[in-house]
């Protein structure tokens, strides 16, 4: 749920800047159509586009609450704050403010009333429409303006305005007659029969003089041309002139001319005009040029501004979705806010010059000429400001060449106490022991080279001692191991990091934290005690989502002979599953790409992915008497998680990385769904019949890990368009047939499976958790040292800028995460282990479930707890190792202890 109510919140941020752009340009444009008809049909368009955005902000508005409801709301604090909270604010201005501004300029209202409505007093040509006519009815009183036009005056009173008067030129002597007092509207003239047309002019009176010459910017509101032979009538006040009072239809004062004879229309010029006929005075009038008051009106700051606000919070509102800023938000909140009231003031003041610029008498628009000149100015203008904005946000996004690990300048405290208590101690004092003999000692040689498969393909591949994996290191518990590592000839340098043994720091191998990677021809010796039993995974730190893709990896056994059988008495096999990037398919046909999705990355490598149990990526068969007790140690070495059905009997889950279960129950035909970087210890007795291991879904190499969502697939996890998948067959005899898997057989739930024995662990006091610690894992697009992409983030920041967690030694700590990316994200803590609490808000009540590798989907939350018993600076990060080497980086620091090394390519160590 969480996922999805995350992907439309993208979805819809991006729509709703998308609307909101074309409301603002065409509120802004509205004033300057051509004619009164394109005015009001612009207008209309408008509304029903500014609707359609307040529309896309009501339900982007709501999805945020959604998310955040549905994540208790930290989760999605900065969505109400950054990009709900102030468009909404803004939204409710423009329904205020521009919604009804720009219903009065549609005409729609009007051509209610004229439609019969009580209280209607409109002519046919109706106010405010394209003929010119009159506009703006308010209370049922109307006033005659300069424009002639009638503009609403509120209470009913009528406020007849006096004409403009502006030079005409007319060198004529005024008539002595004193003026008649102004028409009503209501007023309606006849002309005689066969007279030829009367016309009333602002002056009241009809006139025979030569009519005022009509510029060109008032031509579209003179109806028909000067008639011949008019019979004079005082007059007492000369005719104003054209280009300053815009004429009236007659539909404004219901004027009308005897059939046949043409029409009677109402001037500003004073003379008398005809027409000939209703038809040509429909056509001019629809190309009416649109009145001052009109256009004055179209450019109204309440009108426009809102919209153009409301523009700017919605792209602001969309910038802090697709790039959410790290917390805490006030200030991010105080400096959008202020942004947008700036933009507000500088919008009102522009916005008012214009409004009296375009209602200026005589005002045109641009030439064609001039706003293409004008666009391409600010197409320029902007294609430099955003080449220069992604320039700079790349530069500032590039990791230092170096870099040092103290560069814990930010801390998250979870609650606790601030730096600077405990005394101050360094990495490299926290080693393993350093004297008494090895009861183990292993060589690891880490080199490159080109190796064949067991099933025939070909890997271009970085080998511990030329094998593909590397070879497994079996010990005893208790046993002081010791393991050499030596770099033949890996140019970008190698470590060892012992995946879930949690060492003392100095010995846990990650390049520029706890040591310097080991260049060519170099040596390191790690030594460490194996103080648990379980299975693990040793692999390489250094450029780890390369080198592991690559081979440089291999299984860690800790065995206890009084617990676990032993090869003298059962069969206890380690499965290490990979998807090698091979250089031929076995059986011909087009090779499957996959690793992971395309936000994912393909592994690390690219090429042509295939799933194998260790280097097979066919079918393996092993004879196993009947009755024999078998332990398949389960190895998960990729980025995704991997899905596995055991067919053919009854099975228990033993352990989980590393962790004995208890009181496993048996398990049949249920699916198994192992992180990457987990393990899953599977025991049974070998029936009479076969046993198969397989695969059932692989996001890692399966045709269907292409979908955007990266390795879950909307929960797919790769199930659909596998081609083929690896296998192990356990029987008595090698002839024998397992059955096939189910694959919509049910999932294995850790969260209730086994029983509690004793007291829960990790239980806080009344105080509650030492630390308390929270981590959204999301997306973001921007930047990642000076590339392009999109982010995974931790709090809504990348490496190095997410703060450290701050423990002290001793802390009971609680970790809630929660996934509000579109991948899944197997969060991997060095040195400790960690308890699971609860998933989704439902608690954990099965055996205690520890892990080391917790894959969080999407839209999961989980609660963890570990105690902090082991001091160091530890990393803590995705092991999607691609995510880890694009940032999804933090790390773990207990207060007093710093590191002494440094990362960045200077440097040479690149953790990830």
């Amino acid at each position: 749920m969480v996922e999805n109510l995350f992907e439309q919140n993208l979805l819809w941020a991006v729509l709703a800047a998308v609307c909101w752009l074309f409301a603002a340009r065409g509120a802004r444009r509205l004033a300057t159509r051509p004619h009164s008809r394109a005015l009001r049909r612009r207008a209309r368009l408008g509304l029903v586009l500014l609707v359609t955005a307040l529309l896309t902000l009501t339900v982007r508005a709501a999805l945020g609450v959604a998310l955040a409801a549905e994540t208790d709301w930290w989760g999605a604090t900065d969505f109400l704050l950054l990009a709900v909270a102030p468009q909404v604010i803004v939204g409710a201005l423009v329904a205020w403010l521009s919604v009804p501004a720009y219903w009065r300029l549609t005409g729609w209202g009007r051509a209610a009333r004229r439609s019969g409505g009580p209280g209607s007093d409109a002519g046919p040509g109706g106010p405010g429409t394209a003929d010119g006519t009159a506009d703006g009815v308010a209370d049922g009183a109307a006033g005659v303006v300069a424009d002639g036009t009638a503009d609403g005056v509120a209470d009913g009173a009528r406020k007849p305005t006096e004409p403009h008067r502006a030079p005409t030129g007319d060198a004529r002597p005024p008539a002595t007659d004193p003026a008649p007092m102004p028409a009503p509207a209501s007023a309606r003239l006849a002309a005689p029969s066969g007279g030829g047309t009367a016309a009333l002019t602002r002056t009241g009176r009809p006139t025979t003089t030569d009519p005022v010459p009509t510029p060109a910017s008032e031509a579209g509101t003179t109806a028909g041309t000067e008639a011949e032979g008019a019979t004079p009538a005082s007059s007492a006040v000369p005719a104003p002139a054209p280009s300053a009072v815009p004429a009236l239809a007659p539909s404004a004062f219901g004027l009308a001319g005897p059939t046949g004879e043409g029409t009677t229309t109402l001037t500003e010029t004073g003379p008398p005009t005809a027409e000939g006929g209703s038809a040509a005075q429909g056509e001019v009038q629809g190309a009416a040029t649109p009145t001052p008051v009109t256009r004055s009106a179209a450019a109204d700051p309440r009108l426009v501004v809102p919209v153009r606000v409301g523009g700017v919070a919605v792209g602001l509102g969309a910038l802090f979705t697709l790039h959410p800023p790290a917390p805490p938000y006030t200030a991010f909140l105080v400096l959008e806010m202020t942004l947008l009231a700036l933009a507000a003031s500088g919008l009102v003041l522009v916005q008012q010059r214009r409004r009296v610029a375009v209602g200026a008498p005589g005002w045109r628009p641009a030439s064609r000429g001039r706003r293409l000149v004008r666009s391409l100015a600010v197409v320029t203008c902007g294609a430099l400001l955003v080449a220069g904005g992604y320039g700079l946000a790349a530069r500032e996004s590039r990791l230092p060449d170096r870099m040092a690990t103290a560069h814990h300048h930010t801390y998250d405290t979870g609650g606790g106490p601030g730096p600077g208590a405990a005394p101050a101690r360094s990495v490299t004092d926290l080693t393993g022991p350093s004297t008494g003999a090895a009861d183990r000692r292993f060589t690891l040689t880490a080199g490159t080279r080109t190796v064949r498969l067991a099933s025939g393909e070909t890997v271009d591949a970085l080998t511990f001692n030329g094998v593909l994996p590397g070879p497994e290191l079996r010990v005893r518990i208790g046993e002081l191991v010791e393991v050499t590592l030596i770099n033949q000839n890996v140019t970008d340098g190698v470590t060892v990091h012992w995946h879930g043994v949690d060492v003392p720091n100095a010995e846990d191998g990650v390049a520029g934290v706890t040591q310097d990677a080991v260049r060519p021809g170099g040596r390191h010796v790690y030594r460490f005690r194996a103080n648990r039993t379980g299975t693990f995974w040793y692999h390489a730190h250094q450029q780890s989502s390369t080198a592991v893709a690559r081979g440089l990896f291999g299984a860690l056994v800790v065995t206890d002979a009084e617990r676990q059988p032993t090869p003298s008495d059962g069969v206890d096999r380690t499965v290490v599953a990979h998807a090698w990037s091979v250089g031929g398919t076995r059986g011909g046909g087009s090779a499957v790409r996959g690793s992971g999705g395309a936000l994912s990355g393909r592994n690390g490598l690219g090429g042509d992915l295939r799933t194998a149990f260790g280097d097979d990526t066919g079918e393996q068969r092993e004879r196993v008497a009947a009755g024999t007790p078998v332990r398949l140690r389960l190895v998960n070495a990729d980025n995704c998680p991997r899905t596995y059905a055991l067919t053919g009997t009854p099975f228990q889950v033993a352990a989980i990385d590393g962790n004995e279960v208890s009181a496993p129950t048996d398990l049949d035909g249920t699916l198994l769904r192992v992180a990457g970087g987990g393990r899953y210890d599977l025991t049974f007795r070998q029936p009479q019949g076969a046993v198969r291991l397989t695969v059932t879904g692989d996001a890692n190499a399966g045709a269907g890990s292409q979908g955007f969502e990266g390795c879950g697939e909307d929960g797919a996890y790769g199930t659909h368009g596998t081609r083929e998948s690896p296998s192990l067959i356990l029987a008595p005899d090698t002839a024998s047939e397992a059955p096939a898997a189910d694959t919509g057989a049910p999932l294995f739930d850790p969260l209730h499976y086994g029983t509690a024995t004793g007291p829960r662990p990790l239980t806080p006091d009344d105080d509650g958790f030492d630390r308390d610690f929270r981590m959204v894992l999301g997306n973001s697009v921007g930047f990642y040292d000076g590339a392009p992409m999109m982010l995974w983030t931790v709090n809504n920041a990348v490496y190095p800028d997410i703060p450290s967690l701050l423990v002290a030694e001793g802390d009971l700590v609680r970790v809630t995460f929660l996934n509000r990316s579109l991948d899944d994200h197997p969060m991997h803590l060095h040195g400790h282990r960690m308890l699971v609490l609860s998933r989704d808000g439902e608690r954990a009540d099965g055996s205690p479930w520890w892990t080391d590798t917790l894959n969080v989907a999407p839209g999961e939350r989980y609660e963890i707890a570990f105690r902090a018993d082991n001091p160091g600076v530890w990393a803590d990060h995705c092991h999607n190792l691609d995510h880890a080497r694009d940032g999804m980086v933090l790390h773990l620091a207990y207060d007093g202890v710093s590191s002494p090394y440094e990362t960045g390519a200077s440097t040479g160590n690149t953790p990830e």
